[in-house]
């Protein structure tokens, strides 16, 4: 399973560095957060970098008032009649396929997709008319789809079969999968939603599509039992888990105070540095510290014989850390079988459980980053899962 990089605000240089240093990689550029001549500039930086861009167009929400993502040439400015507007659409995809996709050389190609509360055949319709229009282009990239569902329809059996039903008609080589939250929460509390998720992903995958889910972060690590293609993530919270409010015009004084966090990637959690402070007062750094086979050096800094919080450490390095630690756990998370792939997911979860468990003993607590708090909910999801689809699986594995 790969790792994308979700682009976030501020993410320009970051993602010239990440690449630069993976030589390889797939930067999901953002409207929202680039005009069309940074995207182009930050596109051949990354191809010379040996990296690949591809476009999200970020149509969540039609009748959006985020100033950037409104002056984009693709976005439509007949908000009444958009979403049945067979003319809308196509002039819609035409400027995503010439003005954007084309000059970008994407390496495929993502449909606009509405944030969606119900599957029904309102969403059918709409889905079919945009893919039926982007047929008519002749797009030479493969295509994806993009879905986009609100909380309540992950949480619904019912509406995630009927969703697989529909896809199944679908003529693109890919689905671009986006999922929002219960109660916009970063990790996941409910078992049910994250089994709902990866049985929707297994779906695909068993149709033989690929699957990318977007605005993701480690929890999602799990989604290798489904052998999800990659996923996606970036710097701030927003990009790391979806929220519709991302795509509105932000308040006044919508920017908050802002604490530098460190993630530790065997504990499956992020901590605040005076968190730090106090496993260096204790002497117990060393659960802490990020394993050289990581690769991140970003992080050393805060373990190299100084109080953390006395060091340079800082937002950025914060973020590369995160997303450094974050791709090697991905590329690590698929093995040649279903067994393998589900044992090693279960073990990377129960052991962040023993160390969250042994730091907090210390005084060690990641807030509402802590993984100790949806570890008994991913790991009943994953059971759950199993029962449901792995003996299909685990005899389909090595052809998804």
């Amino acid at each position: 399973m790969d790792l994308y990089i979700q682009f976030g605000y501020g993410m320009m240089r970051m993602c010239e560095e990440l690449v630069d240093n993976w030589n390889d990689s797939t930067v999901i550029l953002s409207p929202r957060d680039l005009s069309q001549d940074q995207m182009d500039r930050l596109s051949n930086s990354i191809f010379d970098k040996g990296g690949k861009v591809v476009l999200d167009p970020q149509f969540y929400i039609p009748r959006s008032d985020h100033t950037r993502l409104n002056a984009h040439g693709f976005w439509p400015e007949d908000y009444q009649t958009q979403l049945f507007n067979q003319s809308v659409i196509s002039q819609m995809l035409e400027v995503l396929k010439n003005e954007y996709n084309d000059k970008l050389n994407t390496s495929f190609f993502i449909t606009p997709g509405i944030y969606s509360s119900d599957i029904n055949e309102d969403w059918y319709n709409l889905n079919s008319i945009i893919l039926n229009e982007v047929d008519k282009l002749k797009i030479e990239q493969p295509k994806y789809a993009t879905i986009c569902l609100s909380n309540e329809v992950v949480k619904s059996e019912e509406l995630i079969h009927l969703a697989l039903e529909y896809i199944e008609d679908w003529n693109v080589e890919g689905i671009y999968l986006v999922a929002e939250p219960p109660n916009n929460n970063y990790l996941i509390e409910d078992p049910i939603w994250l089994l709902n998720l990866l049985d929707l992903v297994a779906g695909i995958k068993l149709q033989r599509k690929k699957v990318v889910i977007g605005y993701a972060n480690h929890q999602l690590l799990c989604l290798a039992s489904a052998k999800a293609d990659a996923i996606a993530s970036g710097n701030w919270l927003n990009v790391r888990s979806f929220n519709t409010d991302r795509f509105n015009a932000p308040p006044p004084d919508g920017v908050g105070r802002r604490s530098t966090w460190y993630y530790c990637p065997q504990a499956l959690s992020e901590y605040q540095i005076p968190m730090l402070d106090m496993g260096y007062r204790l002497g117990v750094s060393d659960q802490l510290a990020t394993d050289a086979s990581f690769n991140s050096s970003y992080s050393d800094v805060l373990f190299s014989g100084a109080q953390p919080s006395s060091t340079s450490y800082g937002e950025s390095d914060s973020f590369k850390h995160y997303l450094q630690c974050l791709r090697t756990q991905s590329l690590r998370s698929v093995k040649p079988t279903y067994e393998q792939t589900k044992q090693s997911v279960r073990m990377q979860f129960e052991t962040a459980s023993m160390l969250t468990d042994f730091l907090q003993n210390n005084g060690i607590r990641g807030k509402n980053r802590d993984f100790s708090n949806v570890v008994d909910s991913s790991l009943a999801a994953l059971t759950a899962f199993d029962k449901l689809r792995g003996l299909r699986l685990n005899h389909r594995w090595a052809n998804l």
